[in-house]
């Protein structure tokens, strides 16, 4: 299940494009390793494409497709600017079987203006997201979940955001449903838990990608007005390194016996811009960056009345200190602490939403 969305926030032009993290190797830590690197995130391609300062699109569906038709508009970039009348003709005149295997959405700027173009989409309105283009297979879940809000102030932990950091709140906030379209398609959600979203806006004078992100995932349980709060599962820093989008993930698992501790395991891996190939020196040479992020996701996903949905709670810190789970590195590997106080908030707030009280 995959997802790719166009829709506009505060403003700002935005495209969302999702990180499928989750399809891990479920080989077994090797016993008595508190921390393990035997997760793998199998291959993954950044679906957002930065296309010069004034354009950004995503992609979903065949890759070889996918290749060629965004290597022509990156070509065509080249050249000159683009604009909605060049990325028009150019769609206009695709093979037309090309519109059964490929999805496109994305924004460019002309002057002062944002246009929004797709190429097999669906296409809503909404009063919170305006015009909304979405493509892969959890596409029209999407557009049905998000058409009907309308809108309010994002809730934010922390330090408090404006301007652009506030936008992109109200970004993260808004991956909720887009999770909750992509999850609720799928025959056993929970073993998805893990993935994240690249997001790029307008930032300045040019389309950008936005990084120092970490998703924490939640579960929560409803049953008889009771909640019950597991987790993290899973915790995902996004973060990158000039194109290059550098992955850093961990993941809790039961131990072998039901008296075991939880283990601990840890994966990284570099993606490489759309097309483009990265070489093993590079790769090596990375820094990698801590788990603390400016944006902490925490994404809950939560079954109630044989239903599942899905909410978050940002935190924005402008040190990058969190204060709702903190991280310390350790002989190289990076255990957590959670406040209690933030989970009591989270419970109670999964309690107030779907308890009904």
């Amino acid at each position: 299940m995959t997802l790719i969305a166009a829709v506009g926030l505060d403003t700002f032009p935005v495209i969302y494009g999702d990180l499928l993290v989750s399809g891990l190797d479920q080989s077994g830590p090797a016993a008595n390793a508190p921390t393990e690197s035997r997760w793998s995130i199998p291959g993954i391609d950044q679906k957002v494409v930065l296309l010069g300062d004034n354009c950004v699109v995503a992609w979903a569906g065949a890759v070889a497709l996918a290749r060629t038709v965004i290597g022509e508009l990156r070509a065509m970039a080249l050249q000159a600017p683009l604009s909605i009348a060049i990325i028009d003709r150019y769609l206009a005149q695709l093979d037309p079987t090309v519109n059964d295997e490929l999805s496109l959405v994305g924004w460019v700027k002309e002057r002062e203006d944002f246009h929004q173009f797709w190429y097999r989409a669906d296409i809503v309105e909404s009063a919170m997201f305006g015009r909304i283009s979405a493509g892969g297979g959890a596409a029209t879940r999407f557009v049905k979940l998000a058409a009907p809000i309308s809108g309010g102030p994002v809730s934010a932990r922390g330090d408090a955001p404006d301007g652009l950091e506030r936008a992109v709140a109200s970004m993260l906030s808004a991956t909720s449903l887009l999770l909750q379209a992509e999850l609720s398609g799928l025959s056993n959600p929970l073993q998805h838990l893990g993935d994240g979203f690249e997001i790029a806006t307008f930032v300045g004078d040019k389309f950008a990608k936005v990084g120092d992100i970490a998703f924490v995932w939640w579960k929560a349980d409803v049953d008889g007005g009771q909640v019950t709060l597991s987790g993290p599962e899973c915790i995902l820093k996004q973060d990158y390194t000039g194109e290059f989008l550098l992955l850093r993930a961990l993941r809790m698992r039961p131990g072998k016996l039901a008296t075991d501790q939880p283990v601990l395991e840890e994966a990284q891996r570099v993606i490489s811009p759309f097309g483009v190939s990265i070489d093993a020196d590079h790769a090596t040479s990375i820094s990698w960056p801590g788990m603390e992020a400016t944006f902490t996701c925490h994404v809950v996903v939560v079954r109630s009345a044989g239903s599942l949905s899905v909410v978050n709670q940002i935190e924005y810190s402008r040190s990058r200190t969190p204060t709702s789970i903190r991280f310390s590195l350790n002989d190289g590997r990076v255990p957590f602490g959670l406040n209690q106080q933030f989970c009591e908030e989270l419970t109670q707030r999964v309690h107030a939403g779907f308890s009904g009280g």
